[in-house]
């Protein structure tokens, strides 16, 4: 159940305060309460369409990591697989709106409504710090929504949520996920991998001097780097056909490789699709990350993968069934798969409710 409530995001671990901090935009002088149309029995205020929009719009910001307004400007108007990134924003948030009043839509035909608790949680905005109060405030005005709306587009979250915890522990679950399922995934969307680092740069020592003061190492000479990455390339180009050539990769390691992680994790590095490390320790570069993915478990990839340290001649392992590593891999893909199969089942739920969207309204909606 953990990996359920923290993969659906959008539906999980609804904490209201911190809700009305996260979406602080910069929409000014909203006053929108009308009706905007319907999701199967439960109507959609504008006001509701733009809170999503809100929560929409800071994902994409903080994923693409736009920090500044006229960054931000220039995102919206940007490409996204053929559409600019406001319409993709747009889309996202009636899809995502319209997932959380499926969802209650169904809670309610089940007789699920939320505990004398999570009312309690909704409903503590209202009687908040003066800090929350003043976020509280300003979300108004980027929703037009007024503070008894916000709590009830929050009730409907929760009820969504207490939806989807009841379809995934009733039995025969529509979203069940089997173990060889997760086995499957662990192996296709994570990798361990191993490498030999063949640095561009050679490696600087700070000296110590008789009374004990550092004395720092002597640039190297333009010249002089490229005389050394000149050689380093020649060495990588070596390894690798080594390596492709199929020389024992641990011994490549030991005898070339210049990367110290490879001795303190001697079994690999695990990673996902994105370069995360299982164990939240980082994050791979992300030219590393896309050749370790090139290739199948037990292969070497046969290209030359360039970084910003130098030539990575890459191998991809199996993740170790029997390993500490290999359960929280499983973890993390359960989570996925239980919210990719929660998605597809509550927009199959969705697409059997008559829903109306008034069009000149959502039309007229910008994002700024």
């Amino acid at each position: 159940m953990n990996a359920f409530k923290s993969a659906i995001k959008w539906i999980a671990a609804i904490v209201v305060i911190c809700l009305a901090a996260y979406f602080l935009a910069s929409i000014n002088g909203l006053t929108v309460s009308h009706k905007m149309g319907k999701v199967g029995n439960l109507e959609v205020t504008e006001a509701e369409y733009r809170y999503y929009l809100e929560m929409t719009k800071q994902t994409m910001l903080a994923e693409n990591n736009i920090a500044d307004e006229e960054a931000e400007k220039a995102f919206w108007d940007s490409d996204i697989d053929g559409k600019k990134a406001s319409e993709v924003a747009k889309e996202d948030a009636k899809q995502e709106m319209i997932r959380v009043l499926a969802a209650c839509n169904k809670a309610e035909e089940a007789g699920i409504s939320l505990t004398n608790e999570e009312k309690t949680s909704a409903r503590s905005i209202l009687s908040a710090d003066t800090a929350t109060k003043e976020q509280v405030k300003e979300l108004e005005k980027t929703t037009g929504a007024d503070k008894y709306q916000l709590v009830e587009i929050m009730e409907r979250q929760l009820l969504a949520n207490s939806y989807a915890q009841s379809v995934s522990t009733q039995e025969n679950s529509p979203i069940a996920v089997a173990d060889e399922e997760k086995a499957a995934a662990a192996q296709e969307k994570y990798a361990r991998v191993k490498h030999v680092l063949i640095m561009n740069a050679p490696q600087t020592e700070t000296a110590v001097a008789e009374d004990g003061t550092e004395v720092p190492a002597a640039e190297p000479t333009e010249e002089e780097l490229a005389a050394y990455k000149e050689e380093a390339k020649k060495k990588a180009d070596d390894v690798l056909a080594k390596a492709v050539g199929g020389a024992n990769f641990e011994g490549l390691i030991k005898e070339f490789g210049e990367d110290p992680g490879m001795g303190s994790t001697p079994d690999g590095y695990i990673i996902d699709e994105n370069g995360n490390s299982a164990d939240g320790s980082g994050a791979m570069v992300e030219e590393f990350t896309k050749g370790t993915f090139a290739v199948k478990a037990g292969e070497v990839n046969p290209e030359l993968v360039e970084s910003s340290y130098g030539w990575h001649i890459i191998k991809r392992y199996e993740i170790d069934p029997a390993s500490e590593s290999y359960q929280t891999v499983l973890s993390a893909v359960e989570g996925t798969l239980l919210s990719e199969k929660y998605e597809a089942y509550i927009d199959e739920v969705a697409n059997g409710l008559e829903i109306s969207i008034n069009e000149k309204v959502y039309n007229k909606i910008k994002v700024k």
